[in-house]
């Protein structure tokens, strides 16, 4: 896996269909910007809103504008048989390694999600990565039993590990040795502290820069100064809150010339309000 990965957003039209140019255009300049590669159909894709077809659809345009970057294909879906579907679509359009969140809403047991995640990387036949979300999941894991799922499957090769229990996430790698994507935009210094090889944040869709800056300084030793990073990074965070999530990103994005639109319904357009305030703690932390 790579350092810094951006979950790229889909941009909409305002008839909420969506903009396939617009997307590849947003792939390649975050590219230029120094991506190290894209997650692709994530959350912030706002992949459970999308049809399979347009989840289909979205990776191909992705993996066509990364034109041989690295990509990530989200592959997550409550049934195994859509998840392999996905899987070996991923494996065809030409995508790196494949990633999945547990599959949710019937509280399924750690038996079961083992069994799903096993199924994912034998169909995928590509790295695969083991997207730990239980906030929005539902499902949580010690460390013995993530560590049971990574070593049952040799290309199971990393977590993205979006939680902020980073005693857990520091004995998952001592028990295999697999990577840590944190996936905690907030945390970010805190993660790399703990052990993390890099992260994947909806953030780095308009502040790739930052991130990149608390890397570099991270890797000189220099954390006093990252930490001042992580503060401006969380200034704008602490904005965010109160709106939903995919606008107040895709407002953000607007800011610096991409169309990306609205977000799906059910989420709700800014306020002026809210728009007022991500505004001025962009500007204040330079962004």
């Amino acid at each position: 896996m790579k350092k810094l990965i951006v979950p790229v957003v889909t941009p909409f039209r305002e008839d909420e269909t969506v903009d396939y140019a617009e997307l590849k255009r947003i792939v390649r300049g975050l590219f230029d910007e120094g991506a190290d590669g894209i997650f692709a159909g994530g959350s912030s894709a706002e992949c459970f809103l999308l049809t399979d077809e347009e989840r289909k659809k979205v990776l191909e345009a992705t993996v066509e504008a990364a034109d041989g970057g690295f990509v990530i294909a989200h592959v997550g879906a409550v049934g195994v048989r859509r998840t392999e579907e996905f899987a070996r679509h991923a494996k065809r359009v030409g995508a790196d390694a494949v990633a999945s969140v547990p599959p949710f809403y019937f509280g399924f047991r750690y038996e079961n999600i083992r069994a799903y995640y096993w199924a994912l990387a034998d169909a995928a036949e590509l790295p695969t990565m083991i997207y730990y979300f239980p906030a929005n999941t539902g499902a949580s894991f010690d460390a013995d039993q993530m560590a049971e799922i990574l070593l049952g499957r040799e290309n199971i090769r990393a977590v993205k590990f979006t939680d902020s229990d980073y005693y857990v996430m520091q004995r998952i790698k001592a028990l295999t040795g697999r990577e840590i994507i944190s996936g905690k935009d907030e945390c970010f210094l805190s993660a790399l502290a703990a052990g993390a090889d890099g992260a994947i944040g909806t953030t780095f869709n308009f502040m790739l820069g930052h991130y990149k800056k608390i890397l570099a300084l991270t890797e000189e030793g220099k954390w006093e100064e990252a930490l001042k990073i992580q503060a401006q990074i969380n200034d704008v965070i602490a904005a965010m809150k109160g709106a939903d999530i995919f606008h107040a990103t895709k407002y953000l994005m607007e800011r610096r010339g991409y169309h990306t639109g609205i977000a799906r319904r059910p989420f709700l357009p800014l306020t002026e309000e809210q728009k007022r305030r991500l505004s001025e703690a962009c500007e204040r932390n330079h962004i």
